[in-house]
């Protein structure tokens, strides 16, 4: 009966409990194996005898040997069968399945006999050329194949002569067949599934670099580092995937001779490239020996085993490339820091250091075929890949993160350039600016000299010639001296800033005239509202403004007979701003030539300010002067009155 929290625990979906409570029923179940032994057999008995039908008796001349076992060093120049045996004696027989496992096959087959019952075949497994070397073997059989006391695991392998060490049995683990395909597995994570690992690895990059270099492509390396992990990720796919058929062994022989060993010639090109040495002749002898190196496996099978003295074609070709392909990724190492010592950039080494580590396994390989290190040592050929895809692709990476930080310092420098020269330019405008607040200044001080000229000069010059007339009388000076102080003190307000208020303009001009018009008898009407600001009201134009009013006053009093004078100011409806100046007094006939030239004075300053003047009068009905002043003012002319500033340098 299952406990209901154990039922529970079962239905839950997380893969983690799931696990765990497995385990747990596996730990506590009385008879499991999980703790039973594990035996390696480095020791063995051999006897060859060239027949594959019995095995040798007792009494026949075995000798012993340790495994794993170098065939030619028992049997120098033999080929054809030989027979292992180990012996070992049990307590008890056991409970559980029973397996046998190899870390690699190093012969055409090999079959395995439990107190003489076959239990397992590499024919089994694969074809009849036998297993690829560094593919585990992994047989299981029954527990009843054992007994109490003496066995014997007795195992009957057909092998060839090979100077290389790649024939003889490997070492031989027995137990249960959880414990030993657990070591069986961990085998094949050196082998085949870490070289599936590494497909899947190199495929990716090679996807991120064709990604890459179709955003950017004036990057030759960059592409052939995608061409290159592309096409030896799809040789290794297509290998695995084709490595059990034998209808197809030209393909077969094809792929593995590019898988193996089709990255060397494209790793040293690319460091070259990468460290900015460049040899078409060079590059174009290692392309047509990468073609030589996979076509001739298919080209030359027949005739190279008789020129190899019959010795295991396949077997010598690898070892030859091995050599080959080592010697030229070291030769690419020293060329790389032949050229880059100096520098010594890291990118670079690591461009060397790569060419030097897959050289280092190309010969750790070879090492392994003469024997000079445990032929059942860690298979580490495939990876020299992920040294090819991490550190070439790292230089690559390195090099566009340093294209783009130069892209970006170029930017920061551009735009601190940018930024230096809007300063200049704003240092520029704003001399510019003053240099023109400066030039209408003096604009403004030459035309308010050309108005002193005008106003006071006349007033002067009229009050000289009434004291040279004879004896002038004390009223009439009075009134010409206080006339000329009027436009000295009008000329003078008018350097004050007005900032654009128009009515403190207006009450300043009315504080100069009320003492005038009241000196002549005559009353002052004021009527001003409260007005907006008007732009560009500078000294000139406050000026202009002044004189037009005052002459009109100064009309009224003087000529009209005028007992009523009446300002009024007021914001019109549109954008300007009316100013109004009436009297009662005698009035004129505009159309008379002698009474046109006052006005067309008048009328030219307010022209020179952007307003307009209207004067309205007739015999007998009096005055009316209207100035239309815009809220934004024209700027003064500089050649206005060139006479008075003439004068005023002289």
């Amino acid at each position: 009966m299952i406990p209901g929290w154990f039922g529970a625990a079962l239905k839950r979906r997380h893969a983690l409990a799931k696990a765990a409570l497995l385990g747990l029923v596996l730990l506590v179940l009385p008879g499991h194996p999980a703790g039973a032994q594990l035996t390696v057999f480095d020791r063995a008995e051999f006897f060859w005898s060239g027949s594959d039908y019995q095995p040798p008796a007792d009494g026949a001349a075995w000798q012993r040997v340790a495994l794993p076992h170098r065939w030619h060093s028992t049997n120098p120049g033999k080929a054809d069968f030989g027979w292992y045996r180990i012996e070992f004696d049990l307590e008890d027989a056991p409970t559980w399945v029973q397996a046998i496992q190899l870390n690699d096959a190093r012969a055409q087959w090999v079959d395995f006999f439990v107190n003489g019952t076959l239990v397992g075949s590499s024919r089994d497994l694969t074809s009849g050329d036998g297993l690829r070397l560094n593919t585990p073997m992994f047989f299981t059989f029954p527990s009843s194949l054992l007994r109490p006391g003496r066995n014997v695991i007795v195992a009957r392998m057909l092998a060839r002569h090979s100077v290389l060490n790649m024939h003889g049995l490997g070492r031989v683990r027995l137990g249960d067949a959880q414990s030993v395909h657990i070591r069986s597995v961990v085998a094949q994570e050196w082998g085949v599934y870490a070289e599936r690992s590494l497909i899947a690895m190199t495929f990716a990059a090679g996807i991120i670099a064709l990604f890459i270099w179709l955003a950017r492509r004036s990057d030759r390396v960059l592409l052939w580092y995608a061409i290159a992990c592309l096409s030896w990720a799809t040789a290794g796919a297509l290998w695995h995937a084709l490595r059990w058929t034998s209808d197809i062994r030209f393909l077969h022989n094809l792929l593995t001779s590019y898988w193996f060993y089709g990255l060397a010639v494209p790793a040293v090109v690319l460091a070259l490239r990468l460290v900015g040495i460049r040899r078409p002749l060079f590059e174009s002898a290692l392309w047509l020996f990468l073609l030589a190196e996979v076509v001739w496996p298919v080209l030359g099978y027949q005739w190279t085993s008789l020129l190899y003295l019959n010795v295991k074609y396949l077997m010598v070709r690898l070892l030859a490339q091995d050599l080959i392909n080592g010697a030229l990724l070291a030769a690419g190492a020293t060329l790389v820091l032949q050229a880059t010592w100096r520098r010594r950039r890291w990118p670079d080494l690591v461009a060397a250091l790569s060419l030097a580590v897959m050289a280092a396994l190309m010969f750790y390989e070879a090492t392994r075929y003469f024997g000079w290190i445990d032929v059942e040592a860690p298979y580490l050929r495939p990876y020299h890949v992920p040294v090819l895809v991490f550190a070439i692709g790292a230089a690559i990476f390195e090099r566009h993160v340093r294209a783009i930080w130069r892209i970006e310092r170029s930017n920061v420098e551009l735009q601190r350039r940018v930024d230096e020269k809007a300063r200049e330019i704003e240092a520029f405008h704003a001399e510019r600016e003053d240099r023109l607040r400066q030039q209408a200044l003096i604009r403004d001080r030459q035309r308010i000299l050309a108005d002193m000229h005008d106003g006071l000069g006349a007033s002067l010059v009229g009050l000289l010639r009434y004291a040279q007339a004879g004896a002038p009388d004390a009223r009439g000076l009075e009134l010409r001296v206080r006339e000329a102080l009027q436009e000295l003190r009008i000329a003078i307000d008018a350097l004050e800033p007005a900032e654009g208020d128009l009515g403190s303009v207006l009450g300043k001009l009315r504080y100069r005239i009320a003492p005038l018009v009241e000196s002549s008898g005559a009353r002052l009407g004021w009527d001003a509202d409260e007005l907006p600001a008007v732009e560009a009201l500078d000294p000139s134009a406050v000026f202009s403004i002044q004189r037009i009013l005052l002459e009109a006053v100064s009309n009224a009093i003087q000529h009209s007979g005028a007992q009523h004078i009446d300002i009024a100011a007021r914001a019109s409806g549109g954008d300007a701003i009316s100013i109004t100046v009436h009297d009662d007094g005698a009035g004129f006939d505009p159309r008379q030539p002698g009474a046109g030239h006052g006005l067309a004075n008048m009328r030219r300053r307010a022209e020179t300010i952007g307003a307009s003047l209207d004067v309205a009068s007739r015999p007998g009905a009096g005055t009316t002067l209207t100035l239309s002043v815009p809220r934004r003012l024209g700027r003064p002319e500089p050649t206005a009155y060139p006479e008075a500033a003439a004068a005023s340098r002289a």
